[in-house]
């Protein structure tokens, strides 16, 4: 099975990727109303497409004790490809030996920094509630992918 993307692990407790044993893979066209800082309409429904399709594979795999934290990651990995990010968003899925990982694909090459929120704004928060969430989390080296991990 060929990866889809290169993904940089910088952390040393992070097994190499090794063999698949489960995957989903799926990929979002970008509307033409999203641009930088903004998601169309009809965009704004992918986050909820993609919580559906992760439950029913973590289900289908027996692991429905990952399915809440899953869906919280993918859906700000996914908000942030298509606020950010240009092209398709596609969202890979997978199990390893020892993780549940997630990858979300946005075709932009600028790397994505974790906000400094004020206590009053909506957004900004996103890659630290990742941070908080996920096990590791990091972003492929040409910076098109970010992914992040849960132990199983």
């Amino acid at each position: 099975m060929t990866p889809t993307a290169i993904v940089a692990r910088t952390d040393p407790e992070v097994p190499p990727r090794c063999r698949v044993y489960a995957e989903t893979d799926m990929s979002f066209a970008r509307s033409s109303g999203s641009t930088a800082g903004a998601i169309a309409i009809a965009d704004r429904a992918v986050p909820h497409q993609v919580r559906r399709i992760i439950e029913t594979s973590l289900t289908l795999w027996g692991l429905p004790g990952l399915i809440d934290s899953a869906q919280l990651l993918a859906t700000e990995l996914v908000t942030n490809a298509f606020e950010h990010g240009r092209g398709q968003v596609g969202v890979r899925l997978y199990l390893t030996a020892t993780h549940l990982v997630i990858e979300v694909r946005d075709g932009s090459h600028k790397l994505p920094v974790p906000g400094d929120a004020a206590l009053d704004d909506e957004d900004g928060r996103g890659l630290l509630l990742v941070a908080s969430i996920a096990d590791h989390w990091g972003v492929s080296a040409d910076g098109t992918t970010a992914w992040c991990s849960l132990p199983l």
